[in-house]
């Protein structure tokens, strides 16, 4: 769905469990709103103007998904207010010298097996049916400059023989130093032309998200792909829509570019502003895992709810359509789960 104007839109789903209802109100100056109304305490509120319209449109659901992930690890509604509140700060422009410990997600037992909530353990593939063993580890940072160490352990205690490792693609962009922030960014006419048309059926009960409809990402998209391959992926995607082709637009862009996320992270407010780009030679990444972990098959994972594939992977022998289905249901999560790392191992 194209996204011609700005809609009204209200986030309730965690109401019960949180007392908390997120507002997002166009203004007839074309700026916005955004507040975050209780029962119980006065509402918290953010006015971004019409040249801040992307940040509007991160915030929400920045906001949103933390009430959801907050509320999945049962932090009470005062602490999860006040996550909120230093969120909406970090819009106003607050800066937060030190972070407030008590708005952190608390810490959960690591280097164990944690599967996700509603996600399901053994999966079948083409009549096998396979294990998939997510593991949880801290919070990976910026002080992490190596995945490296961060397998060896986490990962190697747990793995028998003839297993393969997953490893999240953010867990290694983040090893990477390849973390901007999104107010770097200076959206160009094109980056913002072509967000308008980004379908991600904004305004209907199937949205889950901007994605590359904001114009921040689609800039960074952009600055990934390059002009011209990106002018030419829009002309032909442009030319075999109305045929029913969908998708041509980010195939030929390349899966580097379609792997940018903005912002990065909800839970962790020091990635509120935070635009995660692709890593950098993935594959031999994968390679580099695979040694270390004494010849264990590895794979660079991008998953979300739309569908999972490789960046990289340390051999030929796993294919894309094994890895979309083995991983069709993002068992390790888009949020707060902090399991970037899964082995996977048949039954």
């Amino acid at each position: 769905m194209k996204r011609t104007e700005e809609q009204r839109l209200e986030y309730g789903e965690m109401k019960g469990e949180t007392g908390m209802t997120v507002l997002y109100e166009p203004q007839a100056d074309g700026g916005v709103v955004i507040r975050v109304a209780g029962v119980d305490a006065p509402a918290l509120e953010v006015t971004l103007a019409k040249d801040r319209l992307d940040e509007a449109h991160i915030l929400y659901m920045e906001v949103t998904e933390l009430l959801r992930s907050r509320a999945k690890i049962r932090q009470d509604a005062a602490t999860i207010r006040a996550a909120a509140a230093q969120l909406f700060g970090l819009y106003r422009g607050e800066q937060q010298l030190e972070p407030i410990k008590s708005v952190h997600a608390p810490k959960q037992a690591v280097g164990e097996y944690t599967p996700n909530p509603g996600k399901q353990i053994e999966i079948d593939v083409d009549g096998v049916t396979y294990r998939r063993l997510p593991i949880k580890t801290e919070i990976i940072t910026l002080r992490d400059t190596d995945i490296i160490p961060l397998v060896e352990l986490y990962v190697k205690p747990h793995l028998q023989p003839g297993d393969t490792l997953y490893v999240s693609e953010k867990a290694l962009t983040i090893t990477q130093g390849r973390i901007k922030s999104m107010r770097d960014y200076k959206p160009s006419k094109l980056a913002r032309f072509l967000a308008r048309n980004v379908g991600n059926y904004y305004g209907t009960s199937d949205f889950r998200g901007f994605g590359h409809g904001t114009s921040i990402a689609m800039q960074a998209f952009i600055d990934e792909a390059g002009v011209l391959r990106v002018l030419f992926a829009a002309a032909a995607s442009a030319v075999t829509r109305p045929l029913g082709i969908r998708g041509l637009f980010y195939r030929l862009c390349g899966l580097r570019a379609k792997s940018i996320d903005c912002p990065m992270s909800f839970l962790i407010l020091e990635y509120a502003h935070s635009v995660k780009l692709a890593p950098d030679d993935p594959s031999g990444a994968a390679k580099r895992i695979k040694a270390a972990l004494g010849g264990v098959e590895t794979v660079i994972l991008d998953a979300n709810y739309r569908g999972a594939f490789s960046l990289g992977k340390s051999t030929r022998g796993i294919s894309e359509a094994f890895i979309g289905k083995l991983f069709r249901d993002n068992p390790l999560g888009q949020s707060d789960e902090m399991t970037p790392f899964c082995i996977v191992r048949k039954a």
